[in-house]
């Protein structure tokens, strides 16, 4: 995220710290990524002011803290992916981070389908007394997850990472996605963004103080 501060007065210590950091401001999207619209095409890219294209990748977070330094999997091999894909990939590209709410739709999905599956055995009427029970626990069981995960989506919020790709067609943009998702390697394993998720990534950055949820579909 742009932060633009004002010029402190000269001095030393955490106070003078303190007051720059009071005193930053936010710099608009219109800013930092200046943008008109989110075309109804294919992928739904972002015409941006000057009328060339630019795109969103989600690139989920990898904690290198907790991976062993050596190996296929390894931080070093990360890394050195990472330093691979900016050798390689020669277009121009940001990295935004922002809070975003947790997205629980498909673990609520896959509890949901649990769930018909448990109702539909329950109205079959061919069980016994113990079986029946067991399927209540489960019910019961099944229930309170999909209330779980509902919850998670207004009370946690996670770091999201979100590469931004420019093109000057929307060809040029096209490959440029392409390309970038093929060196990434290890160091990424970027994920398209749908247009709500765009919309969030976008309105956070010019409004970082808000609180955002996620659209029920």
């Amino acid at each position: 995220m742009g932060i633009k501060a004002k010029q402190a007065q000269k001095g030393k210590g955490l106070t003078v710290v303190k007051q720059a950091l009071d005193n930053r401001k936010p710099i608009p999207i219109y800013f930092a990524l200046p943008y008109k619209d989110i075309l109804n095409k294919k992928g739904h890219p972002i015409l941006l002011a000057d009328d060339t294209y630019a795109d969103m990748l989600n690139l989920p977070g990898k904690d290198l803290d907790f991976l062993n330094a050596e190996g296929d999997k390894s931080s070093n091999a990360i890394i050195a992916d990472f330093h691979q894909l900016l050798s390689v990939y020669v277009e121009d590209f940001d990295i935004f981070v922002s809070q975003l709410p947790a997205d629980t739709r498909i673990q609520q999905a896959s509890w949901g389908q649990e769930l018909v599956r448990v109702e539909s055995q329950l109205n079959s009427g061919d069980l016994d007394d113990r079986h029946y029970q067991q399927l209540l626990m489960m019910r019961q069981t099944i229930l309170q997850e999909i209330n779980i995960e509902k919850n998670v989506v207004g009370d946690i919020k996670h770091q999201e990472y979100t590469a931004v790709l420019y093109g000057k067609t929307l060809a040029a943009l096209d490959k440029n996605r392409r390309d970038f998702m093929a060196h990434a390697g290890m160091a990424f394993t970027p994920e398209p963004v749908s247009i709500n998720r765009k919309k969030m990534v976008m309105y956070q950055i010019n409004n970082p103080g808000e609180t955002l949820e996620l659209e029920e579909k």
